[in-house]
């Protein structure tokens, strides 16, 4: 009876693990899921990377389980005529298991290849007006956004307010009013940042930035693409706008804000 429970428990878990491992694969990047409020199926990114955690302990766990139930079956397969792993099928699969495993951490096709597919859908999905300007700015209370844009938190607060922005206090987080107000954190920092003076836009690491191409780049610094080109050639830099920022500087021997310093005309 205890057996028929762990197969069942086992073939949900790998229900949910390919879903939740699906979407894993194709949702945008952490800085777009958190600053968009992305959802899928009405869960955001942490509830689907929850999911996809615990159901993989639960894999694992009813997978010893099944292990247990069927061990002098898995017995026969290990062995061969030279005793237990020697068979033929326990070699060719641990090779293949290896060589997986190396191919995946020396990026190798084809397992590049589907790394690169995943990061294409991740890119391709719509972006903000406006990126955020540090690491999980979402989680930073409107005090401190304020204070970051040049503005005091009573005028982001009254501004906020204006555009129909319920906020009860100056140390809630852009991602707890965006949710009280139905909207994203995104939208809520682009109403304060129409009344700033200060420029948004500055690389910080843990944004993100550098897996943006270089015509993104230009397009957030609003700077034509190809005058981004002649800045670059003018500084020693070959580059192509397709090219992600990372790439580009590292190609280079240079780090992504050392670029982005050149494009706005730093030294």
């Amino acid at each position: 009876m205890l057996r028929k429970y762990v197969s069942l428990f086992l073939f949900y878990s790998l229900v949910v693990m390919t879903v939740s491992g699906t979407v894993l694969y194709i949702m945008p990047h952490g800085r777009i899921a958190y600053w968009t409020g992305w959802k899928f199926l009405g869960l955001d990114k942490d509830q689907w990377g929850s999911l996809h955690t615990i159901f993989g302990f639960l894999m694992v766990f009813f997978g010893f389980w099944h292990v247990f139930f069927n061990w002098k079956s898995i017995a026969n397969y290990l062995k061969g005529k030279a005793g237990i792993f020697t068979s033929k099928e326990f070699l060719l699969t641990a090779v293949a298991t290896t060589a997986v495993a190396l191919g995946t951490m020396f990026n190798v096709p084809p397992f590049k290849t589907v790394m690169d597919f995943g990061e294409k859908i991740k890119n391709s999905w719509s972006k903000p007006e406006t990126l955020p300007p540090a690491s999980h700015t979402e989680l930073m209370p409107l005090s401190k956004i304020a204070q970051k844009i040049g503005i005091s938190p009573e005028k982001a607060i009254e501004v906020l307010n204006s555009k129909g922005i319920k906020i009860d206090s100056p140390s809630e987080t852009l991602k707890e009013i965006a949710n009280k107000n139905k909207t994203t954190p995104a939208k809520v920092y682009e109403i304060l940042l129409r009344i700033s003076k200060k420029n948004s836009f500055q690389f910080q690491p843990g944004t993100g930035m550098g897996r943006l191409t270089l015509r993104e780049i230009c397009l957030q610094l609003s700077i034509p693409p190809q005058k981004c080109l002649q800045i670059l050639k003018k500084n020693g830099i070959s580059a192509s706008l397709d090219e992600r920022l990372r790439d580009l500087a590292f190609r280079n021997g240079k780090y992504p804000y050392q670029i982005i310093e050149l494009l706005q005309g730093g030294k």
